[in-house]
């Protein structure tokens, strides 16, 4: 394999690390995904211990919790640093839903969220819309979400 060699898996149940939103856990949720690995193969060889220099490309992701859907595509990296950046595109299933399991999950920015997802709420029960993360800083649109701690 070359270095552009890839890696695509499916899975058919995601379970989000709790560690991602700073030990806190969340409610039930299913999910699942297809998703390229860049230079997957490689690093399949090696037996990579670390996340950071790595990049997937998400063709799509799907996590839902009773009636809320999260659908998830788009290209996430890890740079040297630990740093997540992800330039995605979300759509979102009941968005009253979602912003409940958020304000739980995140609620030093219960507010913000609450406040942004009523606006959502404007745009049907189906709104799509840019999730940027940016140096592990997290945003829906304009909804600040927090930050994601370096990875290693």
């Amino acid at each position: 394999p070359g270095p552009h060699s890839a890696y695509a898996g499916r899975s058919t149940v995601v379970d989000l690390a709790a560690d991602a939103w700073g030990g806190r856990g969340g409610p039930p949720r299913d999910g699942c995904g297809d998703a390229t690995l860049k230079n997957g193969v490689a690093l399949m060889k090696t037996q990579a211990r670390s996340l950071r220099g790595q990049a997937v490309d998400i063709h799509k992701l799907d996590l839902s919790s009773r009636t809320a859907r999260i659908t998830v595509s788009g290209p996430v990296s890890v740079d040297a640093n630990g740093q997540v950046n992800a330039d995605l595109t979300i759509k979102l299933q009941d968005p009253k839903a979602v912003a409940a399991i958020l304000a739980t999950a995140i609620p030093e920015q219960k507010s913000q969220i609450e406040q942004g997802f009523a606006g959502l709420a404007l745009l049907g029960n189906e709104p799509s819309m840019p999730l940027k993360v940016v140096k592990g800083k997290v945003s829906l649109g304009f909804i600040p979400l927090g930050k994601i701690k370096p990875l290693d």
